[in-house]
C-alpha cells in the first residue's frame, strides 16, 4: 500500500504543480474554463495559488506524514468545490469523474498516511 500511495502523491502532486503554471501563465484553457464555470478571470490566480499549495504538500508529503495528510484533504477539498463547479455548469458526470476519482485517490493519501 506504502508503494501505491507514493504513487499517488508524486502523479498528484507534479500533476497539480503543472495544473498551477497552466493557471499563472493564463492560457486559453484556464482563460476558457474561467469563462465556462462563470468566474472571474482573477480566479485563475486563486486556483493556481490553491493548485501549487496542494500539489507541493503531497510532494513534501513523501517524506512527512503529516504533510501527506494535509495534502490529500487539501486536494479533495479543491475536488469537491471543482465538482460543484461543474454541476453548477451543467457539465456531464463523464466531464466530472477525473475530479471525483482524485478526490478519492487523494482522501486515500490521507487515510494511509494517519
Amino acid at each position: 500500500m506504502l508503494l501505491f500511495t507514493l504513487i499517488i502523491q508524486v502523479v498528484i502532486g507534479t500533476l497539480f504543480a503543472f495544473l498551477s503554471f497552466l493557471a499563472f501563465t493564463g492560457t486559453n484553457y484556464t482563460k476558457e474554463k474561467m469563462i465556462h464555470l462563470k468566474l472571474p478571470n482573477y480566479f485563475g490566480y486563486v486556483t493556481g495559488s490553491v493548485q501549487l499549495i496542494g500539489g507541493l504538500f503531497m510532494l513534501v508529503g513523501i517524506w512527512y506524514k503529516d504533510v501527506a495528510v494535509l495534502g490529500g484533504v487539501w486536494i479533495t477539498m479543491i475536488m469537491l468545490v471543482g465538482i460543484v463547479l461543474r454541476m453548477r455548469a451543467h457539465e456531464s458526470i463523464l466531464a466530472t469523474t477525473p475530479a471525483i476519482i482524485i478526490g478519492i485517490l487523494s482522501i486515500t493519501v490521507s487515510i494511509v498516511n494517519i
